[in-house]
């Protein structure tokens, strides 16, 4: 916990702090701009927190830079530290007599602070834990609708996952998350397979029908290696069977063939039609008077045109049955090589050899072909339920989470106030949360609901310490406060509190926070040894 800060300009040097409530107080008619929530700040700063250097930066401009020492005690040994506001990313480690003795980032010294309070959680940084309920002025962050935002504009999706690690209930969702990284790392990479052409991409009825091959492959497969020696023997029955097939096929290839040629001879007999020449119309105006041999011209250099675009397109047609007509050629050779290894083979058991091999050939590209897709299926169909659990999980834990603290919420609240006061109460989503006064609005139960809010939460989770500024109490009735202060008292951790003009509040308050003060400030009596305002 935090012991001590010291400063050259304090009045008071040093402010010593204690277990539990910490308070600082100011006079009775409220004076501003004296320093309590300056000091709650330099608190906030020793905590390693950056908003004094812009919050509270009349203090550098006035007084110039600053250099704070502050000394923590875990388990009963000390530690001492050092940060100035001139270079505020280093913090020195210090001997008991704050000499320096190594100097670090900021980084390592909150680092170092979140080992010493024991605070086991991997998922936030000491800063993240604390930052949001350091509720002082100027920070922003006492916004009685949404007390889970550390700033304003912090997005409340962001500010409800961070509830999710200080409840240490996060592990469960990054589990679950890393499993759908992996799962859809791996359909990317099945994905990009499929678009290079390593493994051809199928649809569930091509999957089907592959099924359907391999079974008949593995079928014929099976009738060679049952038949082996009646194979062996005669091989002309299995030669048949194959060369009735491969002829069939051929016959297929013959047949589009002769339809492809067909098409090329027609358009090559459409290519070789001669146009009339038009020295053959100027014969006409011998048989007929007034001949208009200029519009025939015309009319003549139209069809020209149009029989230019007709044979253009006429070429690329024959073009591209040719290409295809190459195809076919090719193919029929294919079939024809493998009828002539079939006739050089039929009297000799090779045959038989490597038609189980070919078989066997392509029943292993179709299987891989089918393993690529029901891995994809598997891989989408899984990736999917993962969605959905990991949808099921954070709707669990945010319901855990809204129990634990509705009801603590209803036992503070009912501690807090006199009769039938409304208890506030959280509702978390996923992306977004509510902070629901129960249709009790007023600003001082709203500003005594963020307080009992952020009690519930330093007693059910990690949270180290509360640092709550005058700005927070002062809509709340005094009994409320009475209250409140009672409940301060009660908890071991530390929290930081500033208060105006307590001769307002009960006797058992006074006592505790004049018992519980660490400095006492008024307008004589600042908490700089020099005045600027």
């Amino acid at each position: 916990m935090l012991k001590e800060i010291k400063s050259e300009q304090f009045i008071e040097n040093p402010i010593k702090f204690s277990k539990g409530l910490n308070a600082v107080l100011g006079d009775d008619i409220s004076t501003n701009s004296i320093g309590k929530s300056t000091l709650l700040m330099i608190v906030d700063f020793a905590f390693g927190g950056k908003s004094f250097l812009t919050n509270d930066s009349g203090v550098i401009k006035q007084l110039g830079h600053q250099i704070f020492s502050f000394k923590f005690e875990f388990e009963k040994e000390n530690h001492y530290f050092k940060r100035s506001t001139e270079n505020p990313e280093i913090v020195s480690f210090c001997d008991s007599e704050y000499n320096t003795l190594t100097e670090n980032t900021v980084e390592v010294f909150t680092k170092t602070l979140k080992e010493k309070y024991n605070i086991i959680n991997p998922f936030l940084s000491f800063r993240q834990i604390v930052s949001n309920f350091s509720r002082i002025w100027g920070k922003d962050n006492y916004n009685v609708d949404k007390p889970l935002q550390a700033f304003t504009k912090e997005p409340e999706s962001t500010a409800v996952t961070n509830l999710i690690k200080l409840f240490d209930l996060y592990e469960a969702i990054v589990k679950t998350e890393a499993q759908i990284k992996e799962h859809g790392e791996s359909k990317k990479v099945l994905a990009g397979i499929h678009k290079k052409n390593y493994v051809e991409k199928i649809t569930k009825t091509d999957f089907k029908k592959n099924e359907i091959e391999l079974r008949r492959i593995q079928d014929d497969i099976t009738n060679i290696k049952d038949n082996l020696l009646q194979y062996t023997l005669n091989i002309e029955e299995l030669t048949s069977k194959e060369m009735i097939e491969l002829k069939t096929e051929k016959s297929k290839f013959l047949q589009l063939q002769s339809v492809n040629q067909n098409k090329i001879r027609r358009l090559q007999l459409n290519l070789e039609q001669r146009s009339v020449k038009s020295k053959y119309f100027n014969k006409l105006s011998s048989f007929f008077e007034n001949t208009n041999e200029a519009k025939i011209e015309e009319i003549e250099s139209f069809h020209n045109k149009i029989g230019t675009i007709l044979k253009r397109e006429l070429n690329n047609a024959k073009k591209i049955l040719e290409e295809e007509n190459h195809i076919i050629e090719e193919e029929i050779s294919k079939i024809d090589l493998k009828i002539s290894s079939l006739l050089e083979n039929v009297k000799s058991p090779k045959f038989i050899v490597e038609k189980i091999y070919d078989l066997t050939i392509e029943s292993n590209k179709i299987s891989t072909v089918n393993k690529f897709y029901t891995e994809k299926e598997q891989v989408t169909s899984d990736l999917k339920q993962l969605n959905l659990d990991l949808e099921d999980k954070i709707t669990g834990i945010l319901k855990n989470i809204e129990e634990q603290i509705n009801t603590e919420l209803i036992t503070i609240n009912k501690e807090i106030h006199i009769g039938n006061k409304k208890t506030p109460k959280i509702i978390l989503n996923k992306r977004s949360y509510t902070f629901d006064h129960q249709n009790n609005t007023g600003t001082g139960k709203s500003f005594s609901d963020l307080i009992e809010f952020d009690l519930v939460v330093l007693k059910l989770t990690c949270l180290p310490f509360l640092i709550h500024d005058s700005v927070v109490f002062k809509n709340i009735e005094d009994s409320a406060v009475d209250k409140i202060i009672e409940q301060y008292s009660t908890e071991q951790k530390q929290i930081f509190v500033s208060l105006d003009g307590i001769i307002k509040y009960s006797e058992k308050s006074i006592e505790i926070l004049t018992n519980k003060k660490v400095i006492q400030l008024n307008d004589s009596r600042k908490l700089f040894n020099q005045d600027w305002r």
